[in-house]
Protein backbone atom coordinates (compact mmCIF):
# COMPACT_ATOMS: atom_id res chain seq x y z
CA UNK A 1 0.00 0.00 0.00
CA UNK A 2 1.29 3.61 -0.93
CA UNK A 3 1.55 5.63 1.98
CA UNK A 4 -1.63 8.10 2.94
CA UNK A 5 0.55 11.34 2.85
CA UNK A 6 -1.61 13.75 3.78
CA UNK A 7 -3.43 11.31 6.75
CA UNK A 8 0.06 11.52 8.44
CA UNK A 9 0.17 15.03 7.93
CA UNK A 10 -3.08 15.71 9.65
CA UNK A 11 -1.92 13.27 12.46
CA UNK A 12 1.62 15.18 12.42
CA UNK A 13 -0.69 18.74 13.09
CA UNK A 14 -3.17 16.72 16.12
CA UNK A 15 -0.37 15.35 17.43
CA UNK A 16 1.28 19.01 18.02
CA UNK A 17 -1.96 20.75 19.38
CA UNK A 18 -1.94 17.95 21.98
CA UNK A 19 1.46 19.34 23.04
CA UNK A 20 -0.21 22.69 23.13
CA UNK A 21 -3.33 21.71 25.18
CA UNK A 22 -1.27 20.20 28.01
CA UNK A 23 0.94 23.38 27.93
CA UNK A 24 -2.15 25.39 28.33
CA UNK A 25 -3.67 22.78 31.17
CA UNK A 26 -0.02 23.26 32.97
CA UNK A 27 0.79 27.06 32.81
CA UNK A 28 -2.74 28.73 32.22
CA UNK A 29 -4.59 29.22 35.89
CA UNK A 30 -8.00 26.78 36.02
CA UNK A 31 -10.64 28.56 34.47
CA UNK A 32 -8.41 30.17 31.89
CA UNK A 33 -9.05 27.29 29.57
CA UNK A 34 -12.89 27.43 29.66
CA UNK A 35 -13.15 31.26 28.60
CA UNK A 36 -10.30 30.98 25.85
CA UNK A 37 -12.92 28.76 24.31
CA UNK A 38 -15.84 30.57 24.58
CA UNK A 39 -14.30 33.90 24.05
CA UNK A 40 -15.76 35.16 20.54
CA UNK A 41 -12.29 36.44 19.83
CA UNK A 42 -10.29 33.41 20.46
CA UNK A 43 -12.69 30.32 20.37
CA UNK A 44 -12.19 30.54 16.51
CA UNK A 45 -8.56 29.37 17.03
CA UNK A 46 -9.67 26.84 20.22
CA UNK A 47 -8.75 24.22 17.94
CA UNK A 48 -5.17 24.86 18.88
CA UNK A 49 -5.60 23.54 22.13
CA UNK A 50 -8.29 21.41 21.77
CA UNK A 51 -6.77 17.87 23.14
CA UNK A 52 -10.13 15.70 22.91
CA UNK A 53 -10.69 16.73 19.76
CA UNK A 54 -6.58 15.78 18.18
CA UNK A 55 -7.06 12.31 20.11
CA UNK A 56 -10.60 11.62 18.39
CA UNK A 57 -8.83 12.48 14.87
CA UNK A 58 -6.07 10.12 16.29
CA UNK A 59 -8.80 7.10 16.32
CA UNK A 60 -10.73 7.78 12.88
CA UNK A 61 -7.31 8.27 10.94
CA UNK A 62 -6.30 4.69 13.09
CA UNK A 63 -9.69 3.11 11.19
CA UNK A 64 -8.63 4.10 7.70
CA UNK A 65 -4.82 3.48 7.94
CA UNK A 66 -5.49 -0.33 9.09
CA UNK A 67 -8.13 -0.74 6.88
CA UNK A 68 -6.09 0.77 3.84
CA UNK A 69 -3.39 -1.75 5.02
CA UNK A 70 -5.22 -4.78 5.41
CA UNK A 71 -7.38 -4.47 2.35
CA UNK A 72 -4.37 -3.61 0.39
CA UNK A 73 -3.10 -6.71 1.57
CA UNK A 74 -6.27 -8.58 0.56
CA UNK A 75 -6.35 -7.21 -2.75
CA UNK A 76 -2.66 -8.37 -3.57
CA UNK A 77 -3.79 -12.14 -3.01
CA UNK A 78 -2.17 -11.92 0.67
CA UNK A 79 -4.07 -14.54 3.48
CA UNK A 80 -4.07 -12.52 6.77
CA UNK A 81 -4.42 -13.59 10.11
CA UNK A 82 -5.75 -11.63 13.46
CA UNK A 83 -3.14 -13.18 15.73
CA UNK A 84 0.40 -11.94 14.16
CA UNK A 85 -1.67 -8.62 13.43
CA UNK A 86 -2.27 -7.84 17.22
CA UNK A 87 1.33 -9.23 18.09
CA UNK A 88 2.82 -6.49 15.69
CA UNK A 89 0.39 -4.04 17.29
CA UNK A 90 0.78 -4.84 20.87
CA UNK A 91 4.83 -4.46 20.22
CA UNK A 92 4.72 -1.63 17.83
CA UNK A 93 3.00 0.58 20.31
CA UNK A 94 4.60 -1.39 23.30
CA UNK A 95 8.23 -0.65 22.71
CA UNK A 96 7.64 2.85 22.61
CA UNK A 97 5.73 2.94 25.37
CA UNK A 98 8.29 1.34 27.37
CA UNK A 99 11.03 3.31 26.33
CA UNK A 100 9.41 6.78 27.08
CA UNK A 101 8.55 5.27 30.52
CA UNK A 102 12.21 4.75 30.89
CA UNK A 103 12.93 8.46 30.59
CA UNK A 104 10.28 8.99 33.12
CA UNK A 105 11.98 6.69 35.78
CA UNK A 106 15.06 8.66 34.31
CA UNK A 107 13.91 12.26 35.79
CA UNK A 108 12.47 10.86 39.02
CA UNK A 109 15.80 9.89 39.82
CA UNK A 110 17.84 12.84 39.32
CA UNK A 111 15.19 14.39 40.89
CA UNK A 112 13.66 16.69 37.83
CA UNK A 113 9.75 16.36 38.69
CA UNK A 114 8.21 19.93 39.47
CA UNK A 115 4.77 18.79 38.40
CA UNK A 116 3.65 20.03 41.67
CA UNK A 117 5.62 22.94 41.94
CA UNK A 118 4.11 23.95 38.93
CA UNK A 119 0.54 23.10 39.60
CA UNK A 120 1.07 25.81 42.69
CA UNK A 121 2.64 28.52 40.66
CA UNK A 122 -0.12 28.52 38.41
CA UNK A 123 -2.98 27.64 40.15
CA UNK A 124 -3.11 24.27 37.75
CA UNK A 125 -5.25 21.24 39.34
CA UNK A 126 -4.13 19.10 36.59
CA UNK A 127 -0.24 19.40 37.34
CA UNK A 128 -0.91 19.05 41.10
CA UNK A 129 -2.72 15.92 40.21
CA UNK A 130 -0.21 14.76 37.26
CA UNK A 131 0.65 11.86 39.59
CA UNK A 132 -0.62 9.68 42.35
CA UNK A 133 0.26 11.00 46.05
CA UNK A 134 3.76 8.75 46.72
CA UNK A 135 4.28 7.69 43.22
CA UNK A 136 7.82 6.10 42.92
CA UNK A 137 8.37 4.53 39.52
CA UNK A 138 10.41 1.49 39.16
CA UNK A 139 11.45 -0.46 36.35
CA UNK A 140 9.45 -3.67 37.22
CA UNK A 141 6.57 -1.06 37.01
CA UNK A 142 7.42 0.84 34.33
CA UNK A 143 7.78 -2.70 32.13
CA UNK A 144 4.32 -3.70 33.58
CA UNK A 145 2.59 -0.19 32.69
CA UNK A 146 4.47 -0.56 29.02
CA UNK A 147 3.32 -3.93 28.05
CA UNK A 148 0.22 -4.75 30.14
CA UNK A 149 -1.84 -1.69 31.98
CA UNK A 150 -1.23 0.15 28.36
CA UNK A 151 -3.45 -1.96 26.97
CA UNK A 152 -5.34 -3.65 29.91
CA UNK A 153 -5.64 -0.84 32.23
CA UNK A 154 -5.79 1.19 34.99
CA UNK A 155 -3.98 4.30 32.84
CA UNK A 156 -0.57 3.98 33.99
CA UNK A 157 0.39 7.14 36.69
CA UNK A 158 3.95 7.58 34.61
CA UNK A 159 1.73 8.96 31.54
CA UNK A 160 -1.45 10.39 31.86
CA UNK A 161 -1.78 10.42 28.27
CA UNK A 162 -1.37 6.79 28.12
CA UNK A 163 -5.46 6.24 28.53
CA UNK A 164 -5.68 6.71 24.80
CA UNK A 165 -3.61 3.15 24.20
CA UNK A 166 -6.26 0.59 25.46
CA UNK A 167 -9.01 2.48 23.36
CA UNK A 168 -5.90 2.31 20.42
CA UNK A 169 -5.75 -1.45 20.42
CA UNK A 170 -9.07 -2.10 21.25
CA UNK A 171 -10.18 -0.18 17.99
CA UNK A 172 -7.41 -2.18 16.35
CA UNK A 173 -9.27 -5.38 17.16
CA UNK A 174 -12.67 -3.89 15.71
CA UNK A 175 -10.98 -2.71 12.67
CA UNK A 176 -8.77 -6.21 11.66
CA UNK A 177 -12.17 -8.42 12.45
CA UNK A 178 -14.35 -5.88 9.92
CA UNK A 179 -11.73 -5.65 7.36
CA UNK A 180 -11.18 -9.89 8.15
CA UNK A 181 -14.51 -11.10 8.13
CA UNK A 182 -16.20 -9.22 5.62
CA UNK A 183 -14.78 -8.15 2.06
CA UNK A 184 -13.57 -4.56 0.32
CA UNK A 185 -16.66 -2.41 -0.31
CA UNK A 186 -20.64 -2.18 0.25
CA UNK A 187 -21.15 -5.03 2.90
CA UNK A 188 -17.88 -4.07 4.84
CA UNK A 189 -19.24 -0.07 4.49
CA UNK A 190 -22.58 -1.32 6.05
CA UNK A 191 -21.16 -3.44 8.53
CA UNK A 192 -18.99 -0.39 10.16
CA UNK A 193 -21.38 1.87 9.62
CA UNK A 194 -24.16 -0.05 11.59
CA UNK A 195 -21.16 -0.97 14.10
CA UNK A 196 -20.29 2.66 14.96
CA UNK A 197 -23.95 3.50 15.40
CA UNK A 198 -24.31 0.60 17.59
CA UNK A 199 -21.11 1.38 20.26
CA UNK A 200 -22.10 5.07 20.02
CA UNK A 201 -25.34 3.99 21.67
CA UNK A 202 -24.04 2.01 24.16
CA UNK A 203 -24.23 3.92 27.86
CA UNK A 204 -20.78 5.62 29.07
CA UNK A 205 -21.20 3.45 32.25
CA UNK A 206 -22.04 0.07 31.33
CA UNK A 207 -21.76 -2.76 32.52
CA UNK A 208 -22.09 -0.91 36.36
CA UNK A 209 -19.49 -2.74 37.45
CA UNK A 210 -16.79 -2.50 35.36
CA UNK A 211 -18.04 0.62 33.33
CA UNK A 212 -16.36 -0.39 29.93
CA UNK A 213 -19.17 1.80 27.85
CA UNK A 214 -17.08 4.62 27.39
CA UNK A 215 -14.09 2.71 25.48
CA UNK A 216 -16.83 1.24 23.00
CA UNK A 217 -18.39 4.52 22.39
CA UNK A 218 -14.68 6.22 21.43
CA UNK A 219 -14.27 2.92 19.13
CA UNK A 220 -17.02 3.25 17.14
CA UNK A 221 -14.67 6.52 15.99
CA UNK A 222 -12.29 3.56 14.22
CA UNK A 223 -15.73 1.87 12.98
CA UNK A 224 -16.52 5.08 11.12
CA UNK A 225 -12.73 5.50 9.98
CA UNK A 226 -13.20 2.09 8.18
CA UNK A 227 -16.89 3.70 6.47
CA UNK A 228 -15.06 6.55 5.22
CA UNK A 229 -11.93 4.43 4.01
CA UNK A 230 -14.60 1.78 1.79
CA UNK A 231 -16.62 6.02 1.11
CA UNK A 232 -13.29 7.08 -0.77
CA UNK A 233 -12.18 3.58 -2.75
CA UNK A 234 -15.92 3.43 -3.85
CA UNK A 235 -15.05 6.89 -4.95
CA UNK A 236 -11.94 5.87 -6.68
CA UNK A 237 -13.53 3.02 -8.32
CA UNK A 238 -16.36 5.37 -9.74
CA UNK A 239 -13.38 7.28 -11.47
CA UNK A 240 -12.60 9.65 -8.78
CA UNK A 241 -12.71 13.21 -9.91
CA UNK A 242 -11.40 15.94 -8.38
CA UNK A 243 -14.54 18.14 -8.97
CA UNK A 244 -14.56 21.78 -7.82
CA UNK A 245 -17.03 21.09 -5.75
CA UNK A 246 -15.11 19.27 -3.59
CA UNK A 247 -12.89 21.73 -2.20
CA UNK A 248 -15.42 24.30 -1.56
CA UNK A 249 -17.49 21.51 0.55
CA UNK A 250 -14.31 19.59 1.87
CA UNK A 251 -12.86 23.58 3.42
CA UNK A 252 -16.78 23.86 4.51
CA UNK A 253 -16.92 21.01 6.85
CA UNK A 254 -13.15 21.65 8.16
CA UNK A 255 -14.74 25.27 9.26
CA UNK A 256 -17.67 23.69 10.78
CA UNK A 257 -15.72 21.38 12.54
CA UNK A 258 -12.82 23.61 13.78
CA UNK A 259 -14.58 26.88 14.13
CA UNK A 260 -18.24 27.09 13.65
CA UNK A 261 -19.31 24.16 15.52
CA UNK A 262 -17.22 25.37 18.97
CA UNK A 263 -17.89 29.03 18.48
CA UNK A 264 -21.70 28.66 18.30
CA UNK A 265 -21.59 26.12 21.30
CA UNK A 266 -24.26 23.79 18.70
CA UNK A 267 -24.62 20.50 19.66
CA UNK A 268 -26.06 17.36 17.82
CA UNK A 269 -29.29 17.30 20.23
CA UNK A 270 -29.82 21.06 19.21
CA UNK A 271 -29.65 21.01 15.71
CA UNK A 272 -31.23 17.32 15.21
CA UNK A 273 -33.34 17.11 18.41
CA UNK A 274 -32.61 14.21 19.42
CA UNK A 275 -33.61 13.70 22.85
CA UNK A 276 -30.20 12.61 25.58
CA UNK A 277 -31.87 9.13 26.89
CA UNK A 278 -28.74 7.52 27.26
CA UNK A 279 -26.79 10.71 28.63
CA UNK A 280 -23.71 12.29 27.41
CA UNK A 281 -22.54 10.01 24.77
CA UNK A 282 -19.50 11.09 23.75
CA UNK A 283 -20.42 10.12 19.73
CA UNK A 284 -23.35 12.48 19.79
CA UNK A 285 -21.78 16.33 20.22
CA UNK A 286 -18.52 17.99 21.11
CA UNK A 287 -14.95 16.91 19.65
CA UNK A 288 -16.17 13.47 18.30
CA UNK A 289 -18.59 14.73 16.02
CA UNK A 290 -16.20 17.85 14.94
CA UNK A 291 -12.90 14.92 14.47
CA UNK A 292 -15.57 13.58 12.26
CA UNK A 293 -15.78 16.89 9.82
CA UNK A 294 -12.14 17.47 10.14
CA UNK A 295 -11.50 14.25 8.34
CA UNK A 296 -13.86 14.22 5.82
CA UNK A 297 -13.55 17.61 4.87
CA UNK A 298 -9.63 16.82 4.26
CA UNK A 299 -10.68 13.22 2.58
CA UNK A 300 -12.84 15.83 0.98
CA UNK A 301 -10.66 18.43 -0.50
CA UNK A 302 -7.27 17.91 -2.59
CA UNK A 303 -5.81 21.65 -1.61
CA UNK A 304 -6.15 20.78 2.27
CA UNK A 305 -4.04 17.28 0.91
CA UNK A 306 -1.85 19.12 -0.77
CA UNK A 307 -1.31 21.45 2.28
CA UNK A 308 -0.80 18.10 4.41
CA UNK A 309 1.64 16.71 2.43
CA UNK A 310 4.29 19.33 2.55
CA UNK A 311 7.74 19.13 4.38
CA UNK A 312 6.56 20.37 7.57
CA UNK A 313 3.41 18.55 7.70
CA UNK A 314 5.83 15.20 6.68
CA UNK A 315 7.85 15.87 9.15
CA UNK A 316 5.15 16.48 12.54
CA UNK A 317 3.43 13.10 10.74
CA UNK A 318 6.75 11.25 11.31
CA UNK A 319 7.37 12.24 15.09
CA UNK A 320 3.81 12.06 15.99
CA UNK A 321 3.65 9.49 18.11
CA UNK A 322 6.82 10.53 19.98
CA UNK A 323 5.64 13.53 20.22
CA UNK A 324 2.56 12.45 21.94
CA UNK A 325 4.71 10.05 24.69
CA UNK A 326 7.23 12.63 25.26
CA UNK A 327 5.62 15.73 25.86
CA UNK A 328 4.42 15.10 28.93
CA UNK A 329 7.37 14.34 30.72
CA UNK A 330 9.62 17.22 29.36
CA UNK A 331 6.78 19.86 30.19
CA UNK A 332 6.82 18.85 33.87
CA UNK A 333 10.85 18.57 33.97
CA UNK A 334 12.59 20.72 31.32
CA UNK A 335 9.29 22.96 31.55
CA UNK A 336 9.25 23.40 35.54
CA UNK A 337 13.27 24.18 34.88
CA UNK A 338 12.75 26.66 32.66
CA UNK A 339 9.84 28.33 34.32
CA UNK A 340 11.28 28.92 37.52
CA UNK A 341 13.95 31.07 37.53
CA UNK A 342 12.36 33.58 34.53
CA UNK A 343 9.39 33.73 36.85
CA UNK A 344 11.12 35.03 39.02
CA UNK A 345 12.50 37.89 37.42
CA UNK A 346 9.77 38.22 34.61
CA UNK A 347 6.61 37.06 36.56
CA UNK A 348 4.37 34.36 35.48
CA UNK A 349 2.98 35.23 31.92
CA UNK A 350 6.15 36.12 30.26
CA UNK A 351 7.80 33.10 31.92
CA UNK A 352 5.17 30.77 31.26
CA UNK A 353 5.30 31.83 27.20
CA UNK A 354 9.45 30.99 27.18
CA UNK A 355 9.01 28.05 29.25
CA UNK A 356 6.16 26.71 26.58
CA UNK A 357 8.37 27.58 23.28
CA UNK A 358 10.98 25.72 25.02
CA UNK A 359 9.24 23.05 25.61
CA UNK A 360 7.68 23.12 22.44
CA UNK A 361 11.07 22.86 20.55
CA UNK A 362 12.77 20.55 23.06
CA UNK A 363 9.78 18.30 21.79
CA UNK A 364 10.40 18.28 18.62
CA UNK A 365 13.65 17.45 18.73
CA UNK A 366 13.21 14.90 21.30
CA UNK A 367 10.47 13.12 18.98
CA UNK A 368 12.95 13.34 15.75
CA UNK A 369 15.68 11.23 18.03
CA UNK A 370 13.17 8.84 19.32
CA UNK A 371 11.73 8.60 15.69
CA UNK A 372 15.28 7.83 14.39
CA UNK A 373 16.42 5.48 17.48
CA UNK A 374 13.52 4.06 19.36
CA UNK A 375 10.33 3.98 16.60
CA UNK A 376 11.99 2.65 13.82
CA UNK A 377 14.21 -0.66 15.69
CA UNK A 378 10.78 -1.17 16.88
CA UNK A 379 8.79 -1.34 13.50
CA UNK A 380 11.39 -3.93 12.93
CA UNK A 381 11.37 -5.73 15.80
CA UNK A 382 7.48 -6.05 15.74
CA UNK A 383 7.85 -7.33 12.02
CA UNK A 384 10.09 -9.65 12.81
CA UNK A 385 7.78 -11.28 15.95
CA UNK A 386 4.77 -11.22 13.73
CA UNK A 387 6.14 -13.60 11.18
CA UNK A 388 7.07 -15.79 13.69
CA UNK A 389 3.76 -15.64 14.74
CA UNK A 390 2.38 -15.91 11.35
CA UNK A 391 4.04 -19.54 10.82
CA UNK A 392 4.51 -21.17 14.18
CA UNK A 393 4.14 -24.67 12.17
CA UNK A 394 7.41 -23.22 10.31
CA UNK A 395 9.40 -23.10 13.40
CA UNK A 396 9.82 -26.50 14.32
CA UNK A 397 10.88 -27.68 11.15
CA UNK A 398 14.66 -28.24 10.28
CA UNK A 399 14.70 -26.33 7.06
CA UNK A 400 13.34 -23.16 8.37
CA UNK A 401 16.61 -23.09 10.84
CA UNK A 402 18.81 -23.76 8.05
CA UNK A 403 17.40 -21.41 5.74
CA UNK A 404 17.60 -18.62 9.36
CA UNK A 405 21.35 -20.01 9.45
CA UNK A 406 21.84 -18.93 5.70
CA UNK A 407 20.52 -15.62 5.74
CA UNK A 408 17.17 -16.20 3.83
CA UNK A 409 15.42 -14.31 6.42
CA UNK A 410 13.89 -11.99 3.88
CA UNK A 411 12.91 -14.71 1.50
CA UNK A 412 10.86 -16.42 4.80
CA UNK A 413 9.03 -12.60 5.72
CA UNK A 414 8.00 -12.33 1.54
CA UNK A 415 5.64 -15.41 2.98
CA UNK A 416 3.45 -13.03 5.48
CA UNK A 417 1.14 -10.55 5.10
CA UNK A 418 2.25 -7.25 4.23
CA UNK A 419 1.13 -5.77 7.71
CA UNK A 420 3.27 -7.81 9.14
CA UNK A 421 6.09 -7.62 7.68
CA UNK A 422 5.95 -3.81 6.20
CA UNK A 423 8.05 -1.06 8.64
CA UNK A 424 5.31 1.62 8.66
CA UNK A 425 6.43 5.23 10.26
CA UNK A 426 3.38 4.90 12.52
CA UNK A 427 1.76 2.71 15.10
CA UNK A 428 -1.55 3.82 13.77
CA UNK A 429 -0.36 1.26 10.87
Amino acid sequence: MQRIQYLDGLRGWAALFVLFHHLLLAFAPDGRESALHTSPVSAPLGFLTDGPLAVAIFFILSGIVLTAAVTSAQERGLHLRLGPLLVKRWLRLGIPIFVAGLLVLALFTVGLDRSIAIGWASESSFMRSFFPPGYDPSLLLVLKEAFIASFLGPTPPHDPVLWTIRIEFAGSVLVFLLALLLPAGRLRLAAAVVTGVALAVVPADWPSRIPLGWIGNYCALFALGVALFELLRLHHQRGGRNDPWRDAFGFTLLALGLVLYPLFGIRVYDVAAIPPVIGEAPLLGGSQLRAVLVVAGVLLSPSLQLFLSNATSAFLGRVSFGLYLLHAPLIWSAGGLAYFPLAARLGHWPAALLAALAVIVLSLCAAALFHQWVEQPSMRLSARAAALAAMPGRLFRRPLFRSLGRGSVGRNLELLPVAARRNPRHPFE
